[in-house]
């Protein structure tokens, strides 16, 4: 023989089920073929021992052979690799155990159970592939909260009060207003309040590092005299009753953009 013995072939000799003829065709291809040969030994290890096993766990023997016994009839209607024949093999000798009701299958210790666990779940199992996936996605980030406004106000001193910012960003929108009170005061919005640090003085109220946010300030209609000063230069001051620009904005980016609110 050329080929490789079929999967019933193999377990129709072990069962003594193969006509004269082709028993003796098979034997001689066992004896040739080291590949076959080696799984008609497995195959019939593993019948030895389950036979053992299911003789141990009371099963009767003609209700084992019968039951592997058609299993492996049913196996040699098929062509293919062994590996099939001993999985038939094996799923027999689980049906087998089912239903003949052998209870020590579940009793931890017992032959029946270390056969199982030793021989037919392997069989069943195969090796899995270790999962390749995608890296896990990271949660999406949220936003940031704006910085809570800040702010401080003062009296008014002997009618006048200076507005200072220091080190403010060149695109800080200043808004300038006036307001009903006494009080002047300035508030800070947005980037503008994260580093904008607050100092006063009579009459003075200074803001250093303010970011790239909003300032508003508020100067009291009773007011004699208010400057507001960026950056060492003074760009909005009141005369009269209203607030005026003194000096230009520049380009975006260049500086400060001032305007006056009503």
């Amino acid at each position: 023989m050329n080929r490789h013995l079929a999967e019933g072939t193999l377990q129709a000799l072990l069962d003594g089920e193969l006509p004269p003829g082709e028993r003796t065709a098979a034997e001689a291809h066992l004896a040739g073929c080291g590949e076959c040969a080696a799984a008609a030994r497995e195959l019939r290890a593993i019948h030895e021992r389950a036979a053992a096993v299911l003789a141990r766990g009371d099963v009767p023997a003609p209700v084992a052979q019968a039951q592997m016994s058609l299993r492996a009839r049913r196996a040699r209607q098929r062509q293919g690799h062994w590996g099939d024949a001993r999985r038939a093999l094996l799923r027999a000798a689980v049906l087998v155990l089912a239903l003949a009701g052998v209870a020590a299958a579940a009793v931890p210790g017992s032959p029946v159970r270390a056969w199982i666990v030793e021989t037919v779940l392997p069989a069943r199992k195969a090796p899995l592939a270790p999962r390749v996936g995608r890296a896990p996605v990271p949660p999406p980030r949220q936003a940031e909260a704006p910085p809570s406004p800040t702010g401080i106000s003062i009296r008014l001193d002997g009618g006048a009060v200076r507005v200072v910012l220091t080190g403010a960003s060149p695109r800080l929108r200043v808004t300038a207003r006036l307001v009903d009170g006494d009080r002047a005061g300035v508030l800070a919005r947005g980037r503008a309040a994260q580093g904008a640090r607050f100092r006063t003085a009579p009459g003075r109220i200074e803001v250093v590092g303010a970011g790239a946010g909003e300032i508003e300030v508020e100067i009291p209609r009773a007011a004699r005299a208010a400057t507001v000063e960026v950056n060492g230069r003074v760009l909005v001051a009141k005369r009269g009753d209203s607030l005026r620009v003194l000096a230009p904005a520049g380009e975006p980016g260049e500086g400060p953009a001032v305007r006056v609110g009503g």
